[in-house]
């Protein structure tokens, strides 16, 4: 041979490594073991895979190499959301939706997704020699791992280390359902300051102008604050605004001079003015 051809001979060896069980928890010694940060089940790998477990496959063969009992766990993760858009994306290019073919069906073609990127993920691993134990390979969501992580929920609840709340979530209006703050990419917009006139509930003639970059909020006011020690204000405290739209009246409270950010109206204190 007159140069390296690793299809001749990388293949070949992998494959009867892993027919010997030479990945297999096999040493003597105490127990070493790492479990892979799971691939998601979104495509194939990149280089930031190759890179890490390039490290970790370094690791893992040294603690062999002492003699310990050592186990490197492989693993896939469903990635949630990301392989659901993946599987929405390919049934848009055929002129489908999601609901066109109901939530098993949707399921279904997840699921074979989950096999086809999985083994892709699985044949990149061995080609770069990882020296993964495949007999016990996992998936997040197989049937023992997701009783489990309710059994978990369940018990923290119980014990009443977390809790369930309402919050504010990131809304995917395509999706139609929540998503995390890592699946959200920011991005800065040229605002416009909208100026308001709140007039005042005993005095329609007199009104409250109030700066905002957020004019939709206004239907959820629930007071006005103004800065105590500012004297264009000081006569006004107590006093009631007519909300627009709403057929309501506010408050017009004194925001804390020392803690502004208890005031929940601090961000229209700032612009307001009063003619």
């Amino acid at each position: 041979m007159d140069k390296y051809d690793p299809s001749q001979i990388e293949q070949k060896w992998y494959q009867s490594w892993e027919n010997q069980g030479y990945f297999a928890p096999s040493g003597e010694g105490p127990a070493f073991s790492i479990a892979i940060p799971p691939p998601n089940v979104t495509g194939t790998l990149h280089m930031g895979h190759a890179f890490q477990h390039s490290l970790v496959d370094a690791i893992i063969r040294r603690q062999r190499m002492l003699g310990r009992n050592t186990l490197w766990q492989m693993g896939t993760d469903h990635a949630g959301i990301s392989t659901q858009l993946i599987v929405a994306e390919q049934m848009a290019a055929e002129g489908l939706k999601p609901s066109d073919i109901g939530r098993d069906a949707f399921i279904e073609r997840v699921w074979e997704w989950k096999e086809s990127s999985g083994g892709i993920i699985s044949r990149q691993l061995r080609r770069m020699g990882a020296s993964l134990h495949w007999e016990t390979e996992r998936f997040t969501l197989d049937e023992g791992l997701s009783r489990a992580v309710i059994t978990v929920f369940e018990r923290l609840f119980d014990e009443g280390l977390i809790y369930r709340g309402k919050r504010l979530v990131n809304w995917d209006p395509v999706l139609q359902t929540s998503i995390s703050d890592l699946e959200v990419i920011s991005e800065e917009e040229q605002g416009h300051l909208w100026h308001l006139r709140y007039p005042l509930a005993d005095d329609p003639n007199q009104h409250l102008i109030v700066a905002t970059t957020r004019p939709e909020t206004m239907l959820g006011d629930t007071a006005v604050a103004v800065h105590p020690e500012d004297e264009r204000y000081a006569a006004l405290i107590g006093r009631h605004i007519a909300l627009p739209l709403t057929e309501r009246t506010i408050p017009i409270i004194a925001c804390c001079a020392h803690r502004p950010t208890h005031c929940t109206a601090i961000n229209r204190a700032h612009h307001t003015d009063y003619r």
